[in-house]
């Protein structure tokens, strides 16, 4: 018989977002004006008597095309990794990988179905980026050949765990230079479900979903030594090149929204997840959270974990907290303090479920501010926040019995949506 539950669970594994072209409508200009193909003069011209020989030039590209064309390159791969691996490995060979043996049979027999999801995700990553870079007058960089060089269902899945981690690091270290708005909305939204797809990984791989409360970023340099270890085909990296000649990012908007004002509402957020932690792991003990009802699929592996890893979720908010409030005093401005808060819940599981509504509303928050932070350097810090949370979201999701990562690019709310979230929690 087919627990309900298990139905409910397979649910929400099919379900992946259609991309199209990563929302970036009004992004295929070939200049930065925000003007597009079809704003063209409305005047006739003068028909002349005369034909001309004059070859009409060929648009140029729009500045971000090199960036997309690394992050298409990185996508192109794990697509094929994807692909090529669950070409490879039938579903059984996935959830009797050696990896897996601590696990019980839930999260076994979840894996095959998640990694398709991931696979699917990194395809429609595929399309819409290429896509948009011909939107924008580029060319699109072509897949390659890859040698992934492993043998088993467990070498796979460390493998898998290597991608996505470095997709993280990658997306979070270009992310910064990307000129056009929209294309570093979508950006941002592809960053934080490369995050989870890693936070997943790192899971079942045995190690930490979230090891650190800032993710690092790498260069594009440092991530095209990594990805070059799978690829067998020739790369020319002039594709990659931005130019010195490439304009100055403008990600403010256009209101009266400051950078402490953008932190100051971050703050916000990160005091509630913090306070929420601290009270909760002082209400509920560690057998309480290990024996929620939440939690009576998982096997011991799973359940043993929860109470340490909440405890670092907690740390990572707590540092944030830190880390934000530092930064408004920098900027000369006035942290904002910390509430009082009614949380809901009574029981270990609704506490897991006002948690996973929580991370889940933090990154939306992040991607809805990030792209309108106007200093570099809070930029930087925020959308490696932004990945944390995600990280945070994907475990969280996975204990409440829903998918990791259910869409293909993550959705932003703005400051007033979140706040209308987070106005449900704050007393005073």
């Amino acid at each position: 018989m087919t627990d309900p539950q298990d139905s409910t669970r397979r649910a929400f594994l099919g379900t992946t977002a259609t991309l199209g072209t990563l929302a970036l409508a009004g992004c295929s200009s070939d200049d930065e004006s925000g003007a597009t193909a079809t704003d063209a003069p409305t005047d006739t011209p003068t028909m002349t008597d005369e034909p001309t020989d004059t070859p009409t030039p060929e648009p140029m590209a729009a500045p971000d095309v090199p960036l997309l064309n690394y992050a298409l390159t990185l996508e192109h791969l794990e697509n094929a990794f994807y692909r090529e691996g669950l070409e490879t490995f039938s579903d059984d060979e996935l959830m009797n990988a050696d990896a897996l043996s601590n696990f019980g049979q839930e999260i076994r027999m979840e894996v095959p179905e998640y990694l398709a999801t991931a696979g699917a995700h990194e395809a429609a990553h595929v399309t819409a980026l290429s896509d948009t870079i011909e939107q924008l007058n580029g060319t699109p960089v072509s897949e390659g050949e890859y040698d992934f060089g492993y043998e088993t269902p467990t070498e796979f899945l460390g493998v898998a765990q290597a991608l996505e981690n470095t997709g993280v690091a990658a997306y979070a270290g270009a992310a910064p230079q990307v000129v056009n708005n929209d294309v570093l909305a979508a950006a941002a939204g592809i960053h934080s479900v490369e995050a989870r797809h890693a936070g997943f990984l790192n899971l079942v791989n045995g190690d930490m979903p979230f090891p650190n409360a800032v993710d690092e970023a790498q260069s594009i340099s440092e991530v095209l030594d990594i990805a070059s270890q799978f690829i067998t085909s020739e790369v020319d990296p002039s594709v990659y090149e931005t130019g010195d000649d490439r304009p100055t990012h403008d990600r403010k908007a256009d209101d009266d929204t400051t950078d402490v004002n953008v932190l100051n509402y971050a703050l916000t957020l990160e005091h509630l997840e913090n306070a929420f932690y601290r009270e909760g792991l002082e209400t509920f003990n560690d057998d309480e959270l290990m024996n929620a009802d939440a939690l009576s699929v998982y096997g011991d592996e799973v359940r043993m974990a929860v109470p340490d890893h909440l405890r670092v979720v907690g740390e990572h908010e707590a540092a944030h907290v830190t880390a934000l409030t530092d930064t408004v005093n920098q900027l000369g401005g006035d942290p904002v303090m910390e509430a009082e808060y009614d949380f809901g819940y009574e029981t270990p599981s609704e506490f897991l479920g006002v948690a996973q509504a929580l991370e889940n509303t933090g990154v939306a928050a992040y991607k809805g501010a990030a792209p309108t932070v106007s200093n570099d350097a809070v930029f930087n810090a925020a959308i490696s926040i932004h990945s944390v949370e995600a990280r945070h979201a994907s475990f969280l999701n996975e204990l409440n019995a829903t998918s990791p990562f259910p869409n293909g690019v993550d959705e932003p709310q703005t400051m007033s949506e979140v706040e209308d979230v987070a106005s449900q929690f704050i007393v005073n």
